[in-house]
């Protein structure tokens, strides 16, 4: 999924070696930059890895242009999750953010580099039997993320307090779907005949939802290959980290299982069965089902996707085969 995807606006920021020494004096006073280099992850914010004369490891300034808030969400949940850190979590440490921001034109926080190759790129290479290695790893870290509990669905704020209730899954997934279907741009782009089939299938399973209601967790919201470094250790394949946490709310831990899982037809023979192995063995709790309820969820994703105004032809077409898949399992 989303590989070769058009490109989401602004461009990536072209910083040169004085403004970027300059972003990073805050954290690394008169440090000099040994090297530098964009990264090609991530559709819409900028990622640079760079490397200061006489230290050993690397370092990722991340400068978020997707979203003004992302940058306060991300320092806020990572430090909630440093003072939580029962389970443990595979996070690249967080060593300075401007969120505000006081220096620059965009907020920005500069990150420990993590060594892994991100899924996404295993995908390429690994055999089924190590991807399916790695599905039981992630599981395991998508389940850790269950322990963080909230009472309320919804949008985190600085101090990760919910700041904008979504409200019971039950009410507020079939009634986004309903208003993109029939007032939004993707029913137009999935035509009549897919959003009407589509639109019944969601009303048949809609009752399926209200199992999950007032069951919220931290949810990192963008648990995809390209989010997730792997390595291999003596006792086998474990996630190194889980990045770019700028979407994290309180909501239904199933929405991370859905989003992990897209497109189940492409992915190898027993992966989906390695992902749900790793996830119970940690602890994660699924509903019978699962399998439904997750892809039901996932459809608020898609609906985001069809309904942006821009022209983008790869989202669109990839975007209306993971919704004819996802019709096809809710029936």
């Amino acid at each position: 999924m989303e590989e070769g995807w058009e490109r989401e606006r602004p461009p990536r920021v072209e910083l040169s070696l004085p403004e970027l020494e300059r972003l990073i004096e805050p954290a690394f006073p008169d440090a000099v930059i040994s090297e530098q280099a964009v990264l090609a992850t991530g559709l819409a914010n900028t990622n640079v890895r760079f490397r200061l004369r006489g230290h050993e490891r690397a370092y990722v300034l991340r400068v978020h242009t997707r979203e003004a808030q992302a940058a306060r969400r991300e320092q806020a949940v990572m430090s909630y999750l440093g003072r939580n850190a029962h389970p443990p979590l595979p996070l690249a440490p967080l060593l300075y953010s401007d969120p505000v921001p006081r220096i620059g034109e965009h907020p920005y926080s500069i990150w420990a580099f993590v060594e892994g190759t991100l899924l996404q790129e295993l995908f390429k290479t690994a055999s089924d039997s190590e991807l399916n290695e790695m599905a039981t790893a992630c599981g395991r870290v998508a389940a850790a993320l269950t322990a963080h509990r909230f009472s309320k669905c919804g949008e985190l704020g600085a101090a990760l307090e919910v700041v904008q209730e979504y409200g019971a899954p039950s009410q507020f997934v079939p009634s986004t779907l309903y208003e993109a279907l029939h007032g939004g741009l993707a029913g137009k782009r999935l035509g009549a005949p897919l959003s009407n089939a589509l639109w019944a299938a969601v009303e048949r399973a809609a009752p399926l939802l209200e199992e999950i209601d007032d069951r919220y967790t931290l949810v990192h919201a963008d648990y995809k290959r390209s989010n997730l470094l792997l390595q291999r250790t003596e006792s086998g394949w474990s996630v190194s980290a889980v990045l770019d946490w700028e979407f994290a709310f309180a909501g239904p831990p199933l929405i991370d299982v859905g989003l992990f899982l897209r497109a189940g037809s492409a992915l190898p023979p027993g992966f989906r069965d390695a992902f749900v192995h790793g996830y119970r063995d940690a602890g994660g709790a699924l509903p019978a089902e699962w399998l439904r309820l997750s892809r039901l969820l996932d459809l608020l994703s898609q609906m985001t996707f069809l309904n942006d105004a821009r022209d983008r032809p790869r989202v669109i077409a990839e975007t209306t085969k993971v919704v004819e898949e996802t019709l096809r399992v809710l029936e």
